[in-house]
């Protein structure tokens, strides 16, 4: 199974269509979004995927009744820390850093998946620790940035977006 995993997309339409594009070239069976949708009209363009979108709130994520609204539907939208599971793998999904090395430590996922810092990170092993960049590209040094996670080979595969 192919995960699209995205973060901090901040408004930034253009990109998200890009996001939801090279999902679609992928082939992902689920979207995993790690925060900072910031308001409910982005949440459309994830539904564009035609697959479940789950997802985190994000520090700037203010209006959040209309986001849960919009999430009708399509998948969920939780507080972090969140874990999914998909394809017997436990994914624990925050926008925030903070409890990285809590669930590290504790062994509770396989793959944990933060954003916030709009920085890519990239960290293979047990857990996996995947920050995909950002998707509003105005502030990481990398552009805008999006990751698909190959639950049959453990493997993050990077993308930029444009």
């Amino acid at each position: 199974m192919k995960i699209g995993i995205c973060s901090d997309s901040h408004d930034h339409m253009t990109n998200l269509r890009y996001a939801v594009e090279t999902f679609k070239r992928q082939g992902v069976e689920v979207i995993l979004h790690a925060g900072d949708f910031v308001a409910p009209f982005t949440v459309e363009v994830l539904r564009e995927a035609g697959v479940p979108v789950h997802g985190v709130y994000g520090n700037c994520d203010g209006e959040r009744v209309g986001l849960a609204k919009q999430f009708e539907g399509l998948g969920e939208l939780h507080r972090e820390p969140h874990i999914f599971e998909f394809d017997g793998l436990k994914f624990v999904v925050m926008h925030h850093p903070e409890w990285i090395e809590a669930f590290r430590h504790q062994e509770l996922a396989d793959v944990i998946i933060h954003g916030h810092t709009h920085e890519l990170r990239i960290e293979e092993g047990n857990p996996c620790v995947i920050n995909p960049g950002e998707v509003f590209g105005g502030r990481s040094h990398n552009g805008p940035t999006v990751v698909v996670f190959d639950t049959t080979t453990h493997k993050p595969q990077v993308y930029q977006l444009g």
